[in-house]
């Protein structure tokens, strides 16, 4: 093929395709540099993100092990409210049955002061 380019050709031709080469090769080096330079920053950002996640993982874990107590808390006290309520409730029946055996011994009452008023009357 360099047969058949005229000398003058060659001359101007070839000086050109070697520096463009040389250029070529200098432009390929510096991106492989920046690439290195984005992949090692893409590779620390992603050990960053890990870092982040598992620092979120164990806040997570802490605040479920703390609602868990909270909700443990919680259940003792309804529980506690629970029973306390239950107590005050039978209370209460006992009170309501006192009430009602001394309203059934004040109407009987009513009715025997009645008679006797009655029987008085007719004296």
């Amino acid at each position: 093929m360099a047969e058949k380019i005229p000398g003058w050709l060659e001359r101007v031709l070839l000086p050109q395709i070697s520096e463009l080469k040389g250029e070529l090769k200098a432009t390929n080096a510096k991106l492989d540099g920046e690439f290195k330079v984005v992949h090692s920053e893409i590779k620390r950002l992603g050990q960053k993100i890990d870092g982040l996640g598992q620092r979120l993982d164990q806040s997570i874990d802490g605040l479920d092990q703390k609602i868990d107590g909270l909700d443990h808390r919680l259940s003792q006290r309804i529980d506690g409210l629970d029973e306390k309520l239950s107590q005050r409730m039978d209370g209460f029946d006992k009170k309501i049955d006192s009430l009602d055996k001394r309203m059934d011994v004040t109407q009987r009452l009513t009715v025997v002061e009645g008679k006797v008023h009655e029987l008085e009357s007719r004296k």
